[in-house]
């Protein structure tokens, strides 16, 4: 039997797309070479190949003689439908409350391009990026990747990260949220989130995006979290409505 019969080549696609996608590599520097791709993903270079050739194809890189690969202007990104996902995310933040966190990373570094474009900062703006991992019943289930403009990010301490969820720490800092926006949407795991997560490279994940704002608008924290899909089950309850002649599913908000 074929465990997984998705080529290498597409794989890593894949991965690269969604990079891009995601604003890992700046559009004014080349992309890393073939070699260390290919060293990075333990691929032939000829794998490397194919798959910068699918994204060339489908416009996400340009390649410029005797300077590089190049990610292109991001007008290429999927645009999902929205989705009401109130519930879900309410869930997921209750299961917060009873887990432990392990912080990866924390740093002040200059904004990669979707972090400065979601928090509206200038051109080399720096924020405050953390990485954690959340543990449920001992086993890692959340990936989160936090950034906060640098003016705010300095006024809470690594330490702070470790025994507080950053929206608490916010609060104590006397930043009054208002409001946010978020995606839910699928994704595949990349090198750090299988490491972290305990899961197969390209496996498939849950993934929340959200941006939260203060009462003034002010942008105050980008948030991407990706979820092994193993660890939970989320469940609804749906109740059968007529309306203006049309019947529809919709949630029951007693539930």
């Amino acid at each position: 039997m074929i465990e997984n019969p998705t080529p290498r080549y597409y794989k890593i696609y894949r991965l690269l797309k969604q990079a891009i996608e995601n604003g890992h590599y700046d559009q004014q520097e080349a992309m890393p070479g073939e070699n260390h791709l290919a060293e990075k993903y333990q691929v032939s270079r000829l794998t490397i190949r194919r798959s910068l050739d699918l994204l060339q194809r489908d416009g996400l890189i340009e390649r410029r003689q005797g300077s590089g690969t190049f990610p292109t202007a991001r007008n290429v990104a999927t645009h999902p439908l929205p989705a009401d996902i109130n519930k879900l995310v309410a869930h997921l933040n209750k299961m917060g409350t009873g887990t432990t966190v392990r912080l990866l990373s924390f740093e002040y570094e200059t904004a990669n391009d979707t972090a400065r474009h979601h928090l509206e900062l200038p051109a080399n703006s720096k924020v405050q990026k953390a990485t954690r991992v959340r543990y449920h019943k001992d086993a890692p289930f959340s990936y989160l990747v936090t950034y906060v403009p640098e003016d705010i990010g300095c006024r809470y301490t690594e330490e702070d990260m470790t025994r507080a969820p950053l929206q608490m720490l916010l609060k104590g800092l006397g930043i009054r949220l208002g409001s946010a926006e978020q995606s839910f949407t699928a994704t595949a795991a990349d090198a750090h989130h299988a490491e972290a997560l305990n899961v197969e490279i390209s496996s498939p994940l849950l993934c929340i995006k959200r941006l939260t704002r203060d009462t003034k608008g002010r942008p105050v924290e980008y948030l991407i979290a990706v979820y092994n899909p193993e660890c939970f089950e989320y469940r609804m309850a749906l109740s059968n409505k007529r309306s203006k002649g049309t019947e529809g599913w919709i949630l029951d908000d007693h539930k």
